[in-house]
């Protein structure tokens, strides 16, 4: 069986190979009480403060443990170039119907819908719908970079 150099003290290649492509999202998305939020009645130019503030790409909308949403930065760009006014609710420009996952599904399923539909976010809900984290293309490609970077 082939071996990772010095760095790894000997791991076979297999384990540790096999431990990156079982992830699961739950163990990298961000979970819910480092979730950024806002209501629906929250105006584009509070998310944009708050965005720049928390120095994040997206902010989810939410109403209790609801997701009804998720306004980004790509939402901002569309709003100022159609012109919307800074005090419009989100709830009338944020992104609906989002595409979600769940904690327990396989961390190669978010980085092919993020590669596929060109999402930046992923919003994690529990079996019973409630919001319990996100997931970023960032996230998803930090964790494989560090991957690659140990066989080299």
């Amino acid at each position: 069986m082939a071996y990772i150099g010095q760095r790894f003290n000997f791991i076979p290649v297999y384990y540790y190979f096999m431990s990156y492509i079982t992830k699961k999202i739950r163990d990298l998305m961000v979970q819910k009480e480092d979730l950024v939020t806002l209501s629906p009645d929250s105006t584009i130019l509070e998310a944009a403060r708050l965005m720049e503030a928390r120095k994040i790409g997206s902010i989810l909308i939410v109403k209790g443990d609801k997701l009804l949403g998720i306004f980004t930065e790509r939402d901002i760009v569309r709003t100022v170039a159609d012109g919307v006014p800074s005090n419009t609710n989100l709830e009338v420009v944020m992104t609906k119907n989002v595409e979600t996952l769940k904690p327990n599904d396989p961390l190669s399923k978010a980085a092919y819908i993020i590669s596929e539909k060109g999402f930046r976010h992923i919003p994690i809900l529990d079996d019973e719908g409630r919001l319990v984290g996100i997931i970023s293309a960032r996230d998803i490609s930090r964790y494989y970079s560090e991957f690659i970077e140990a066989f080299e």
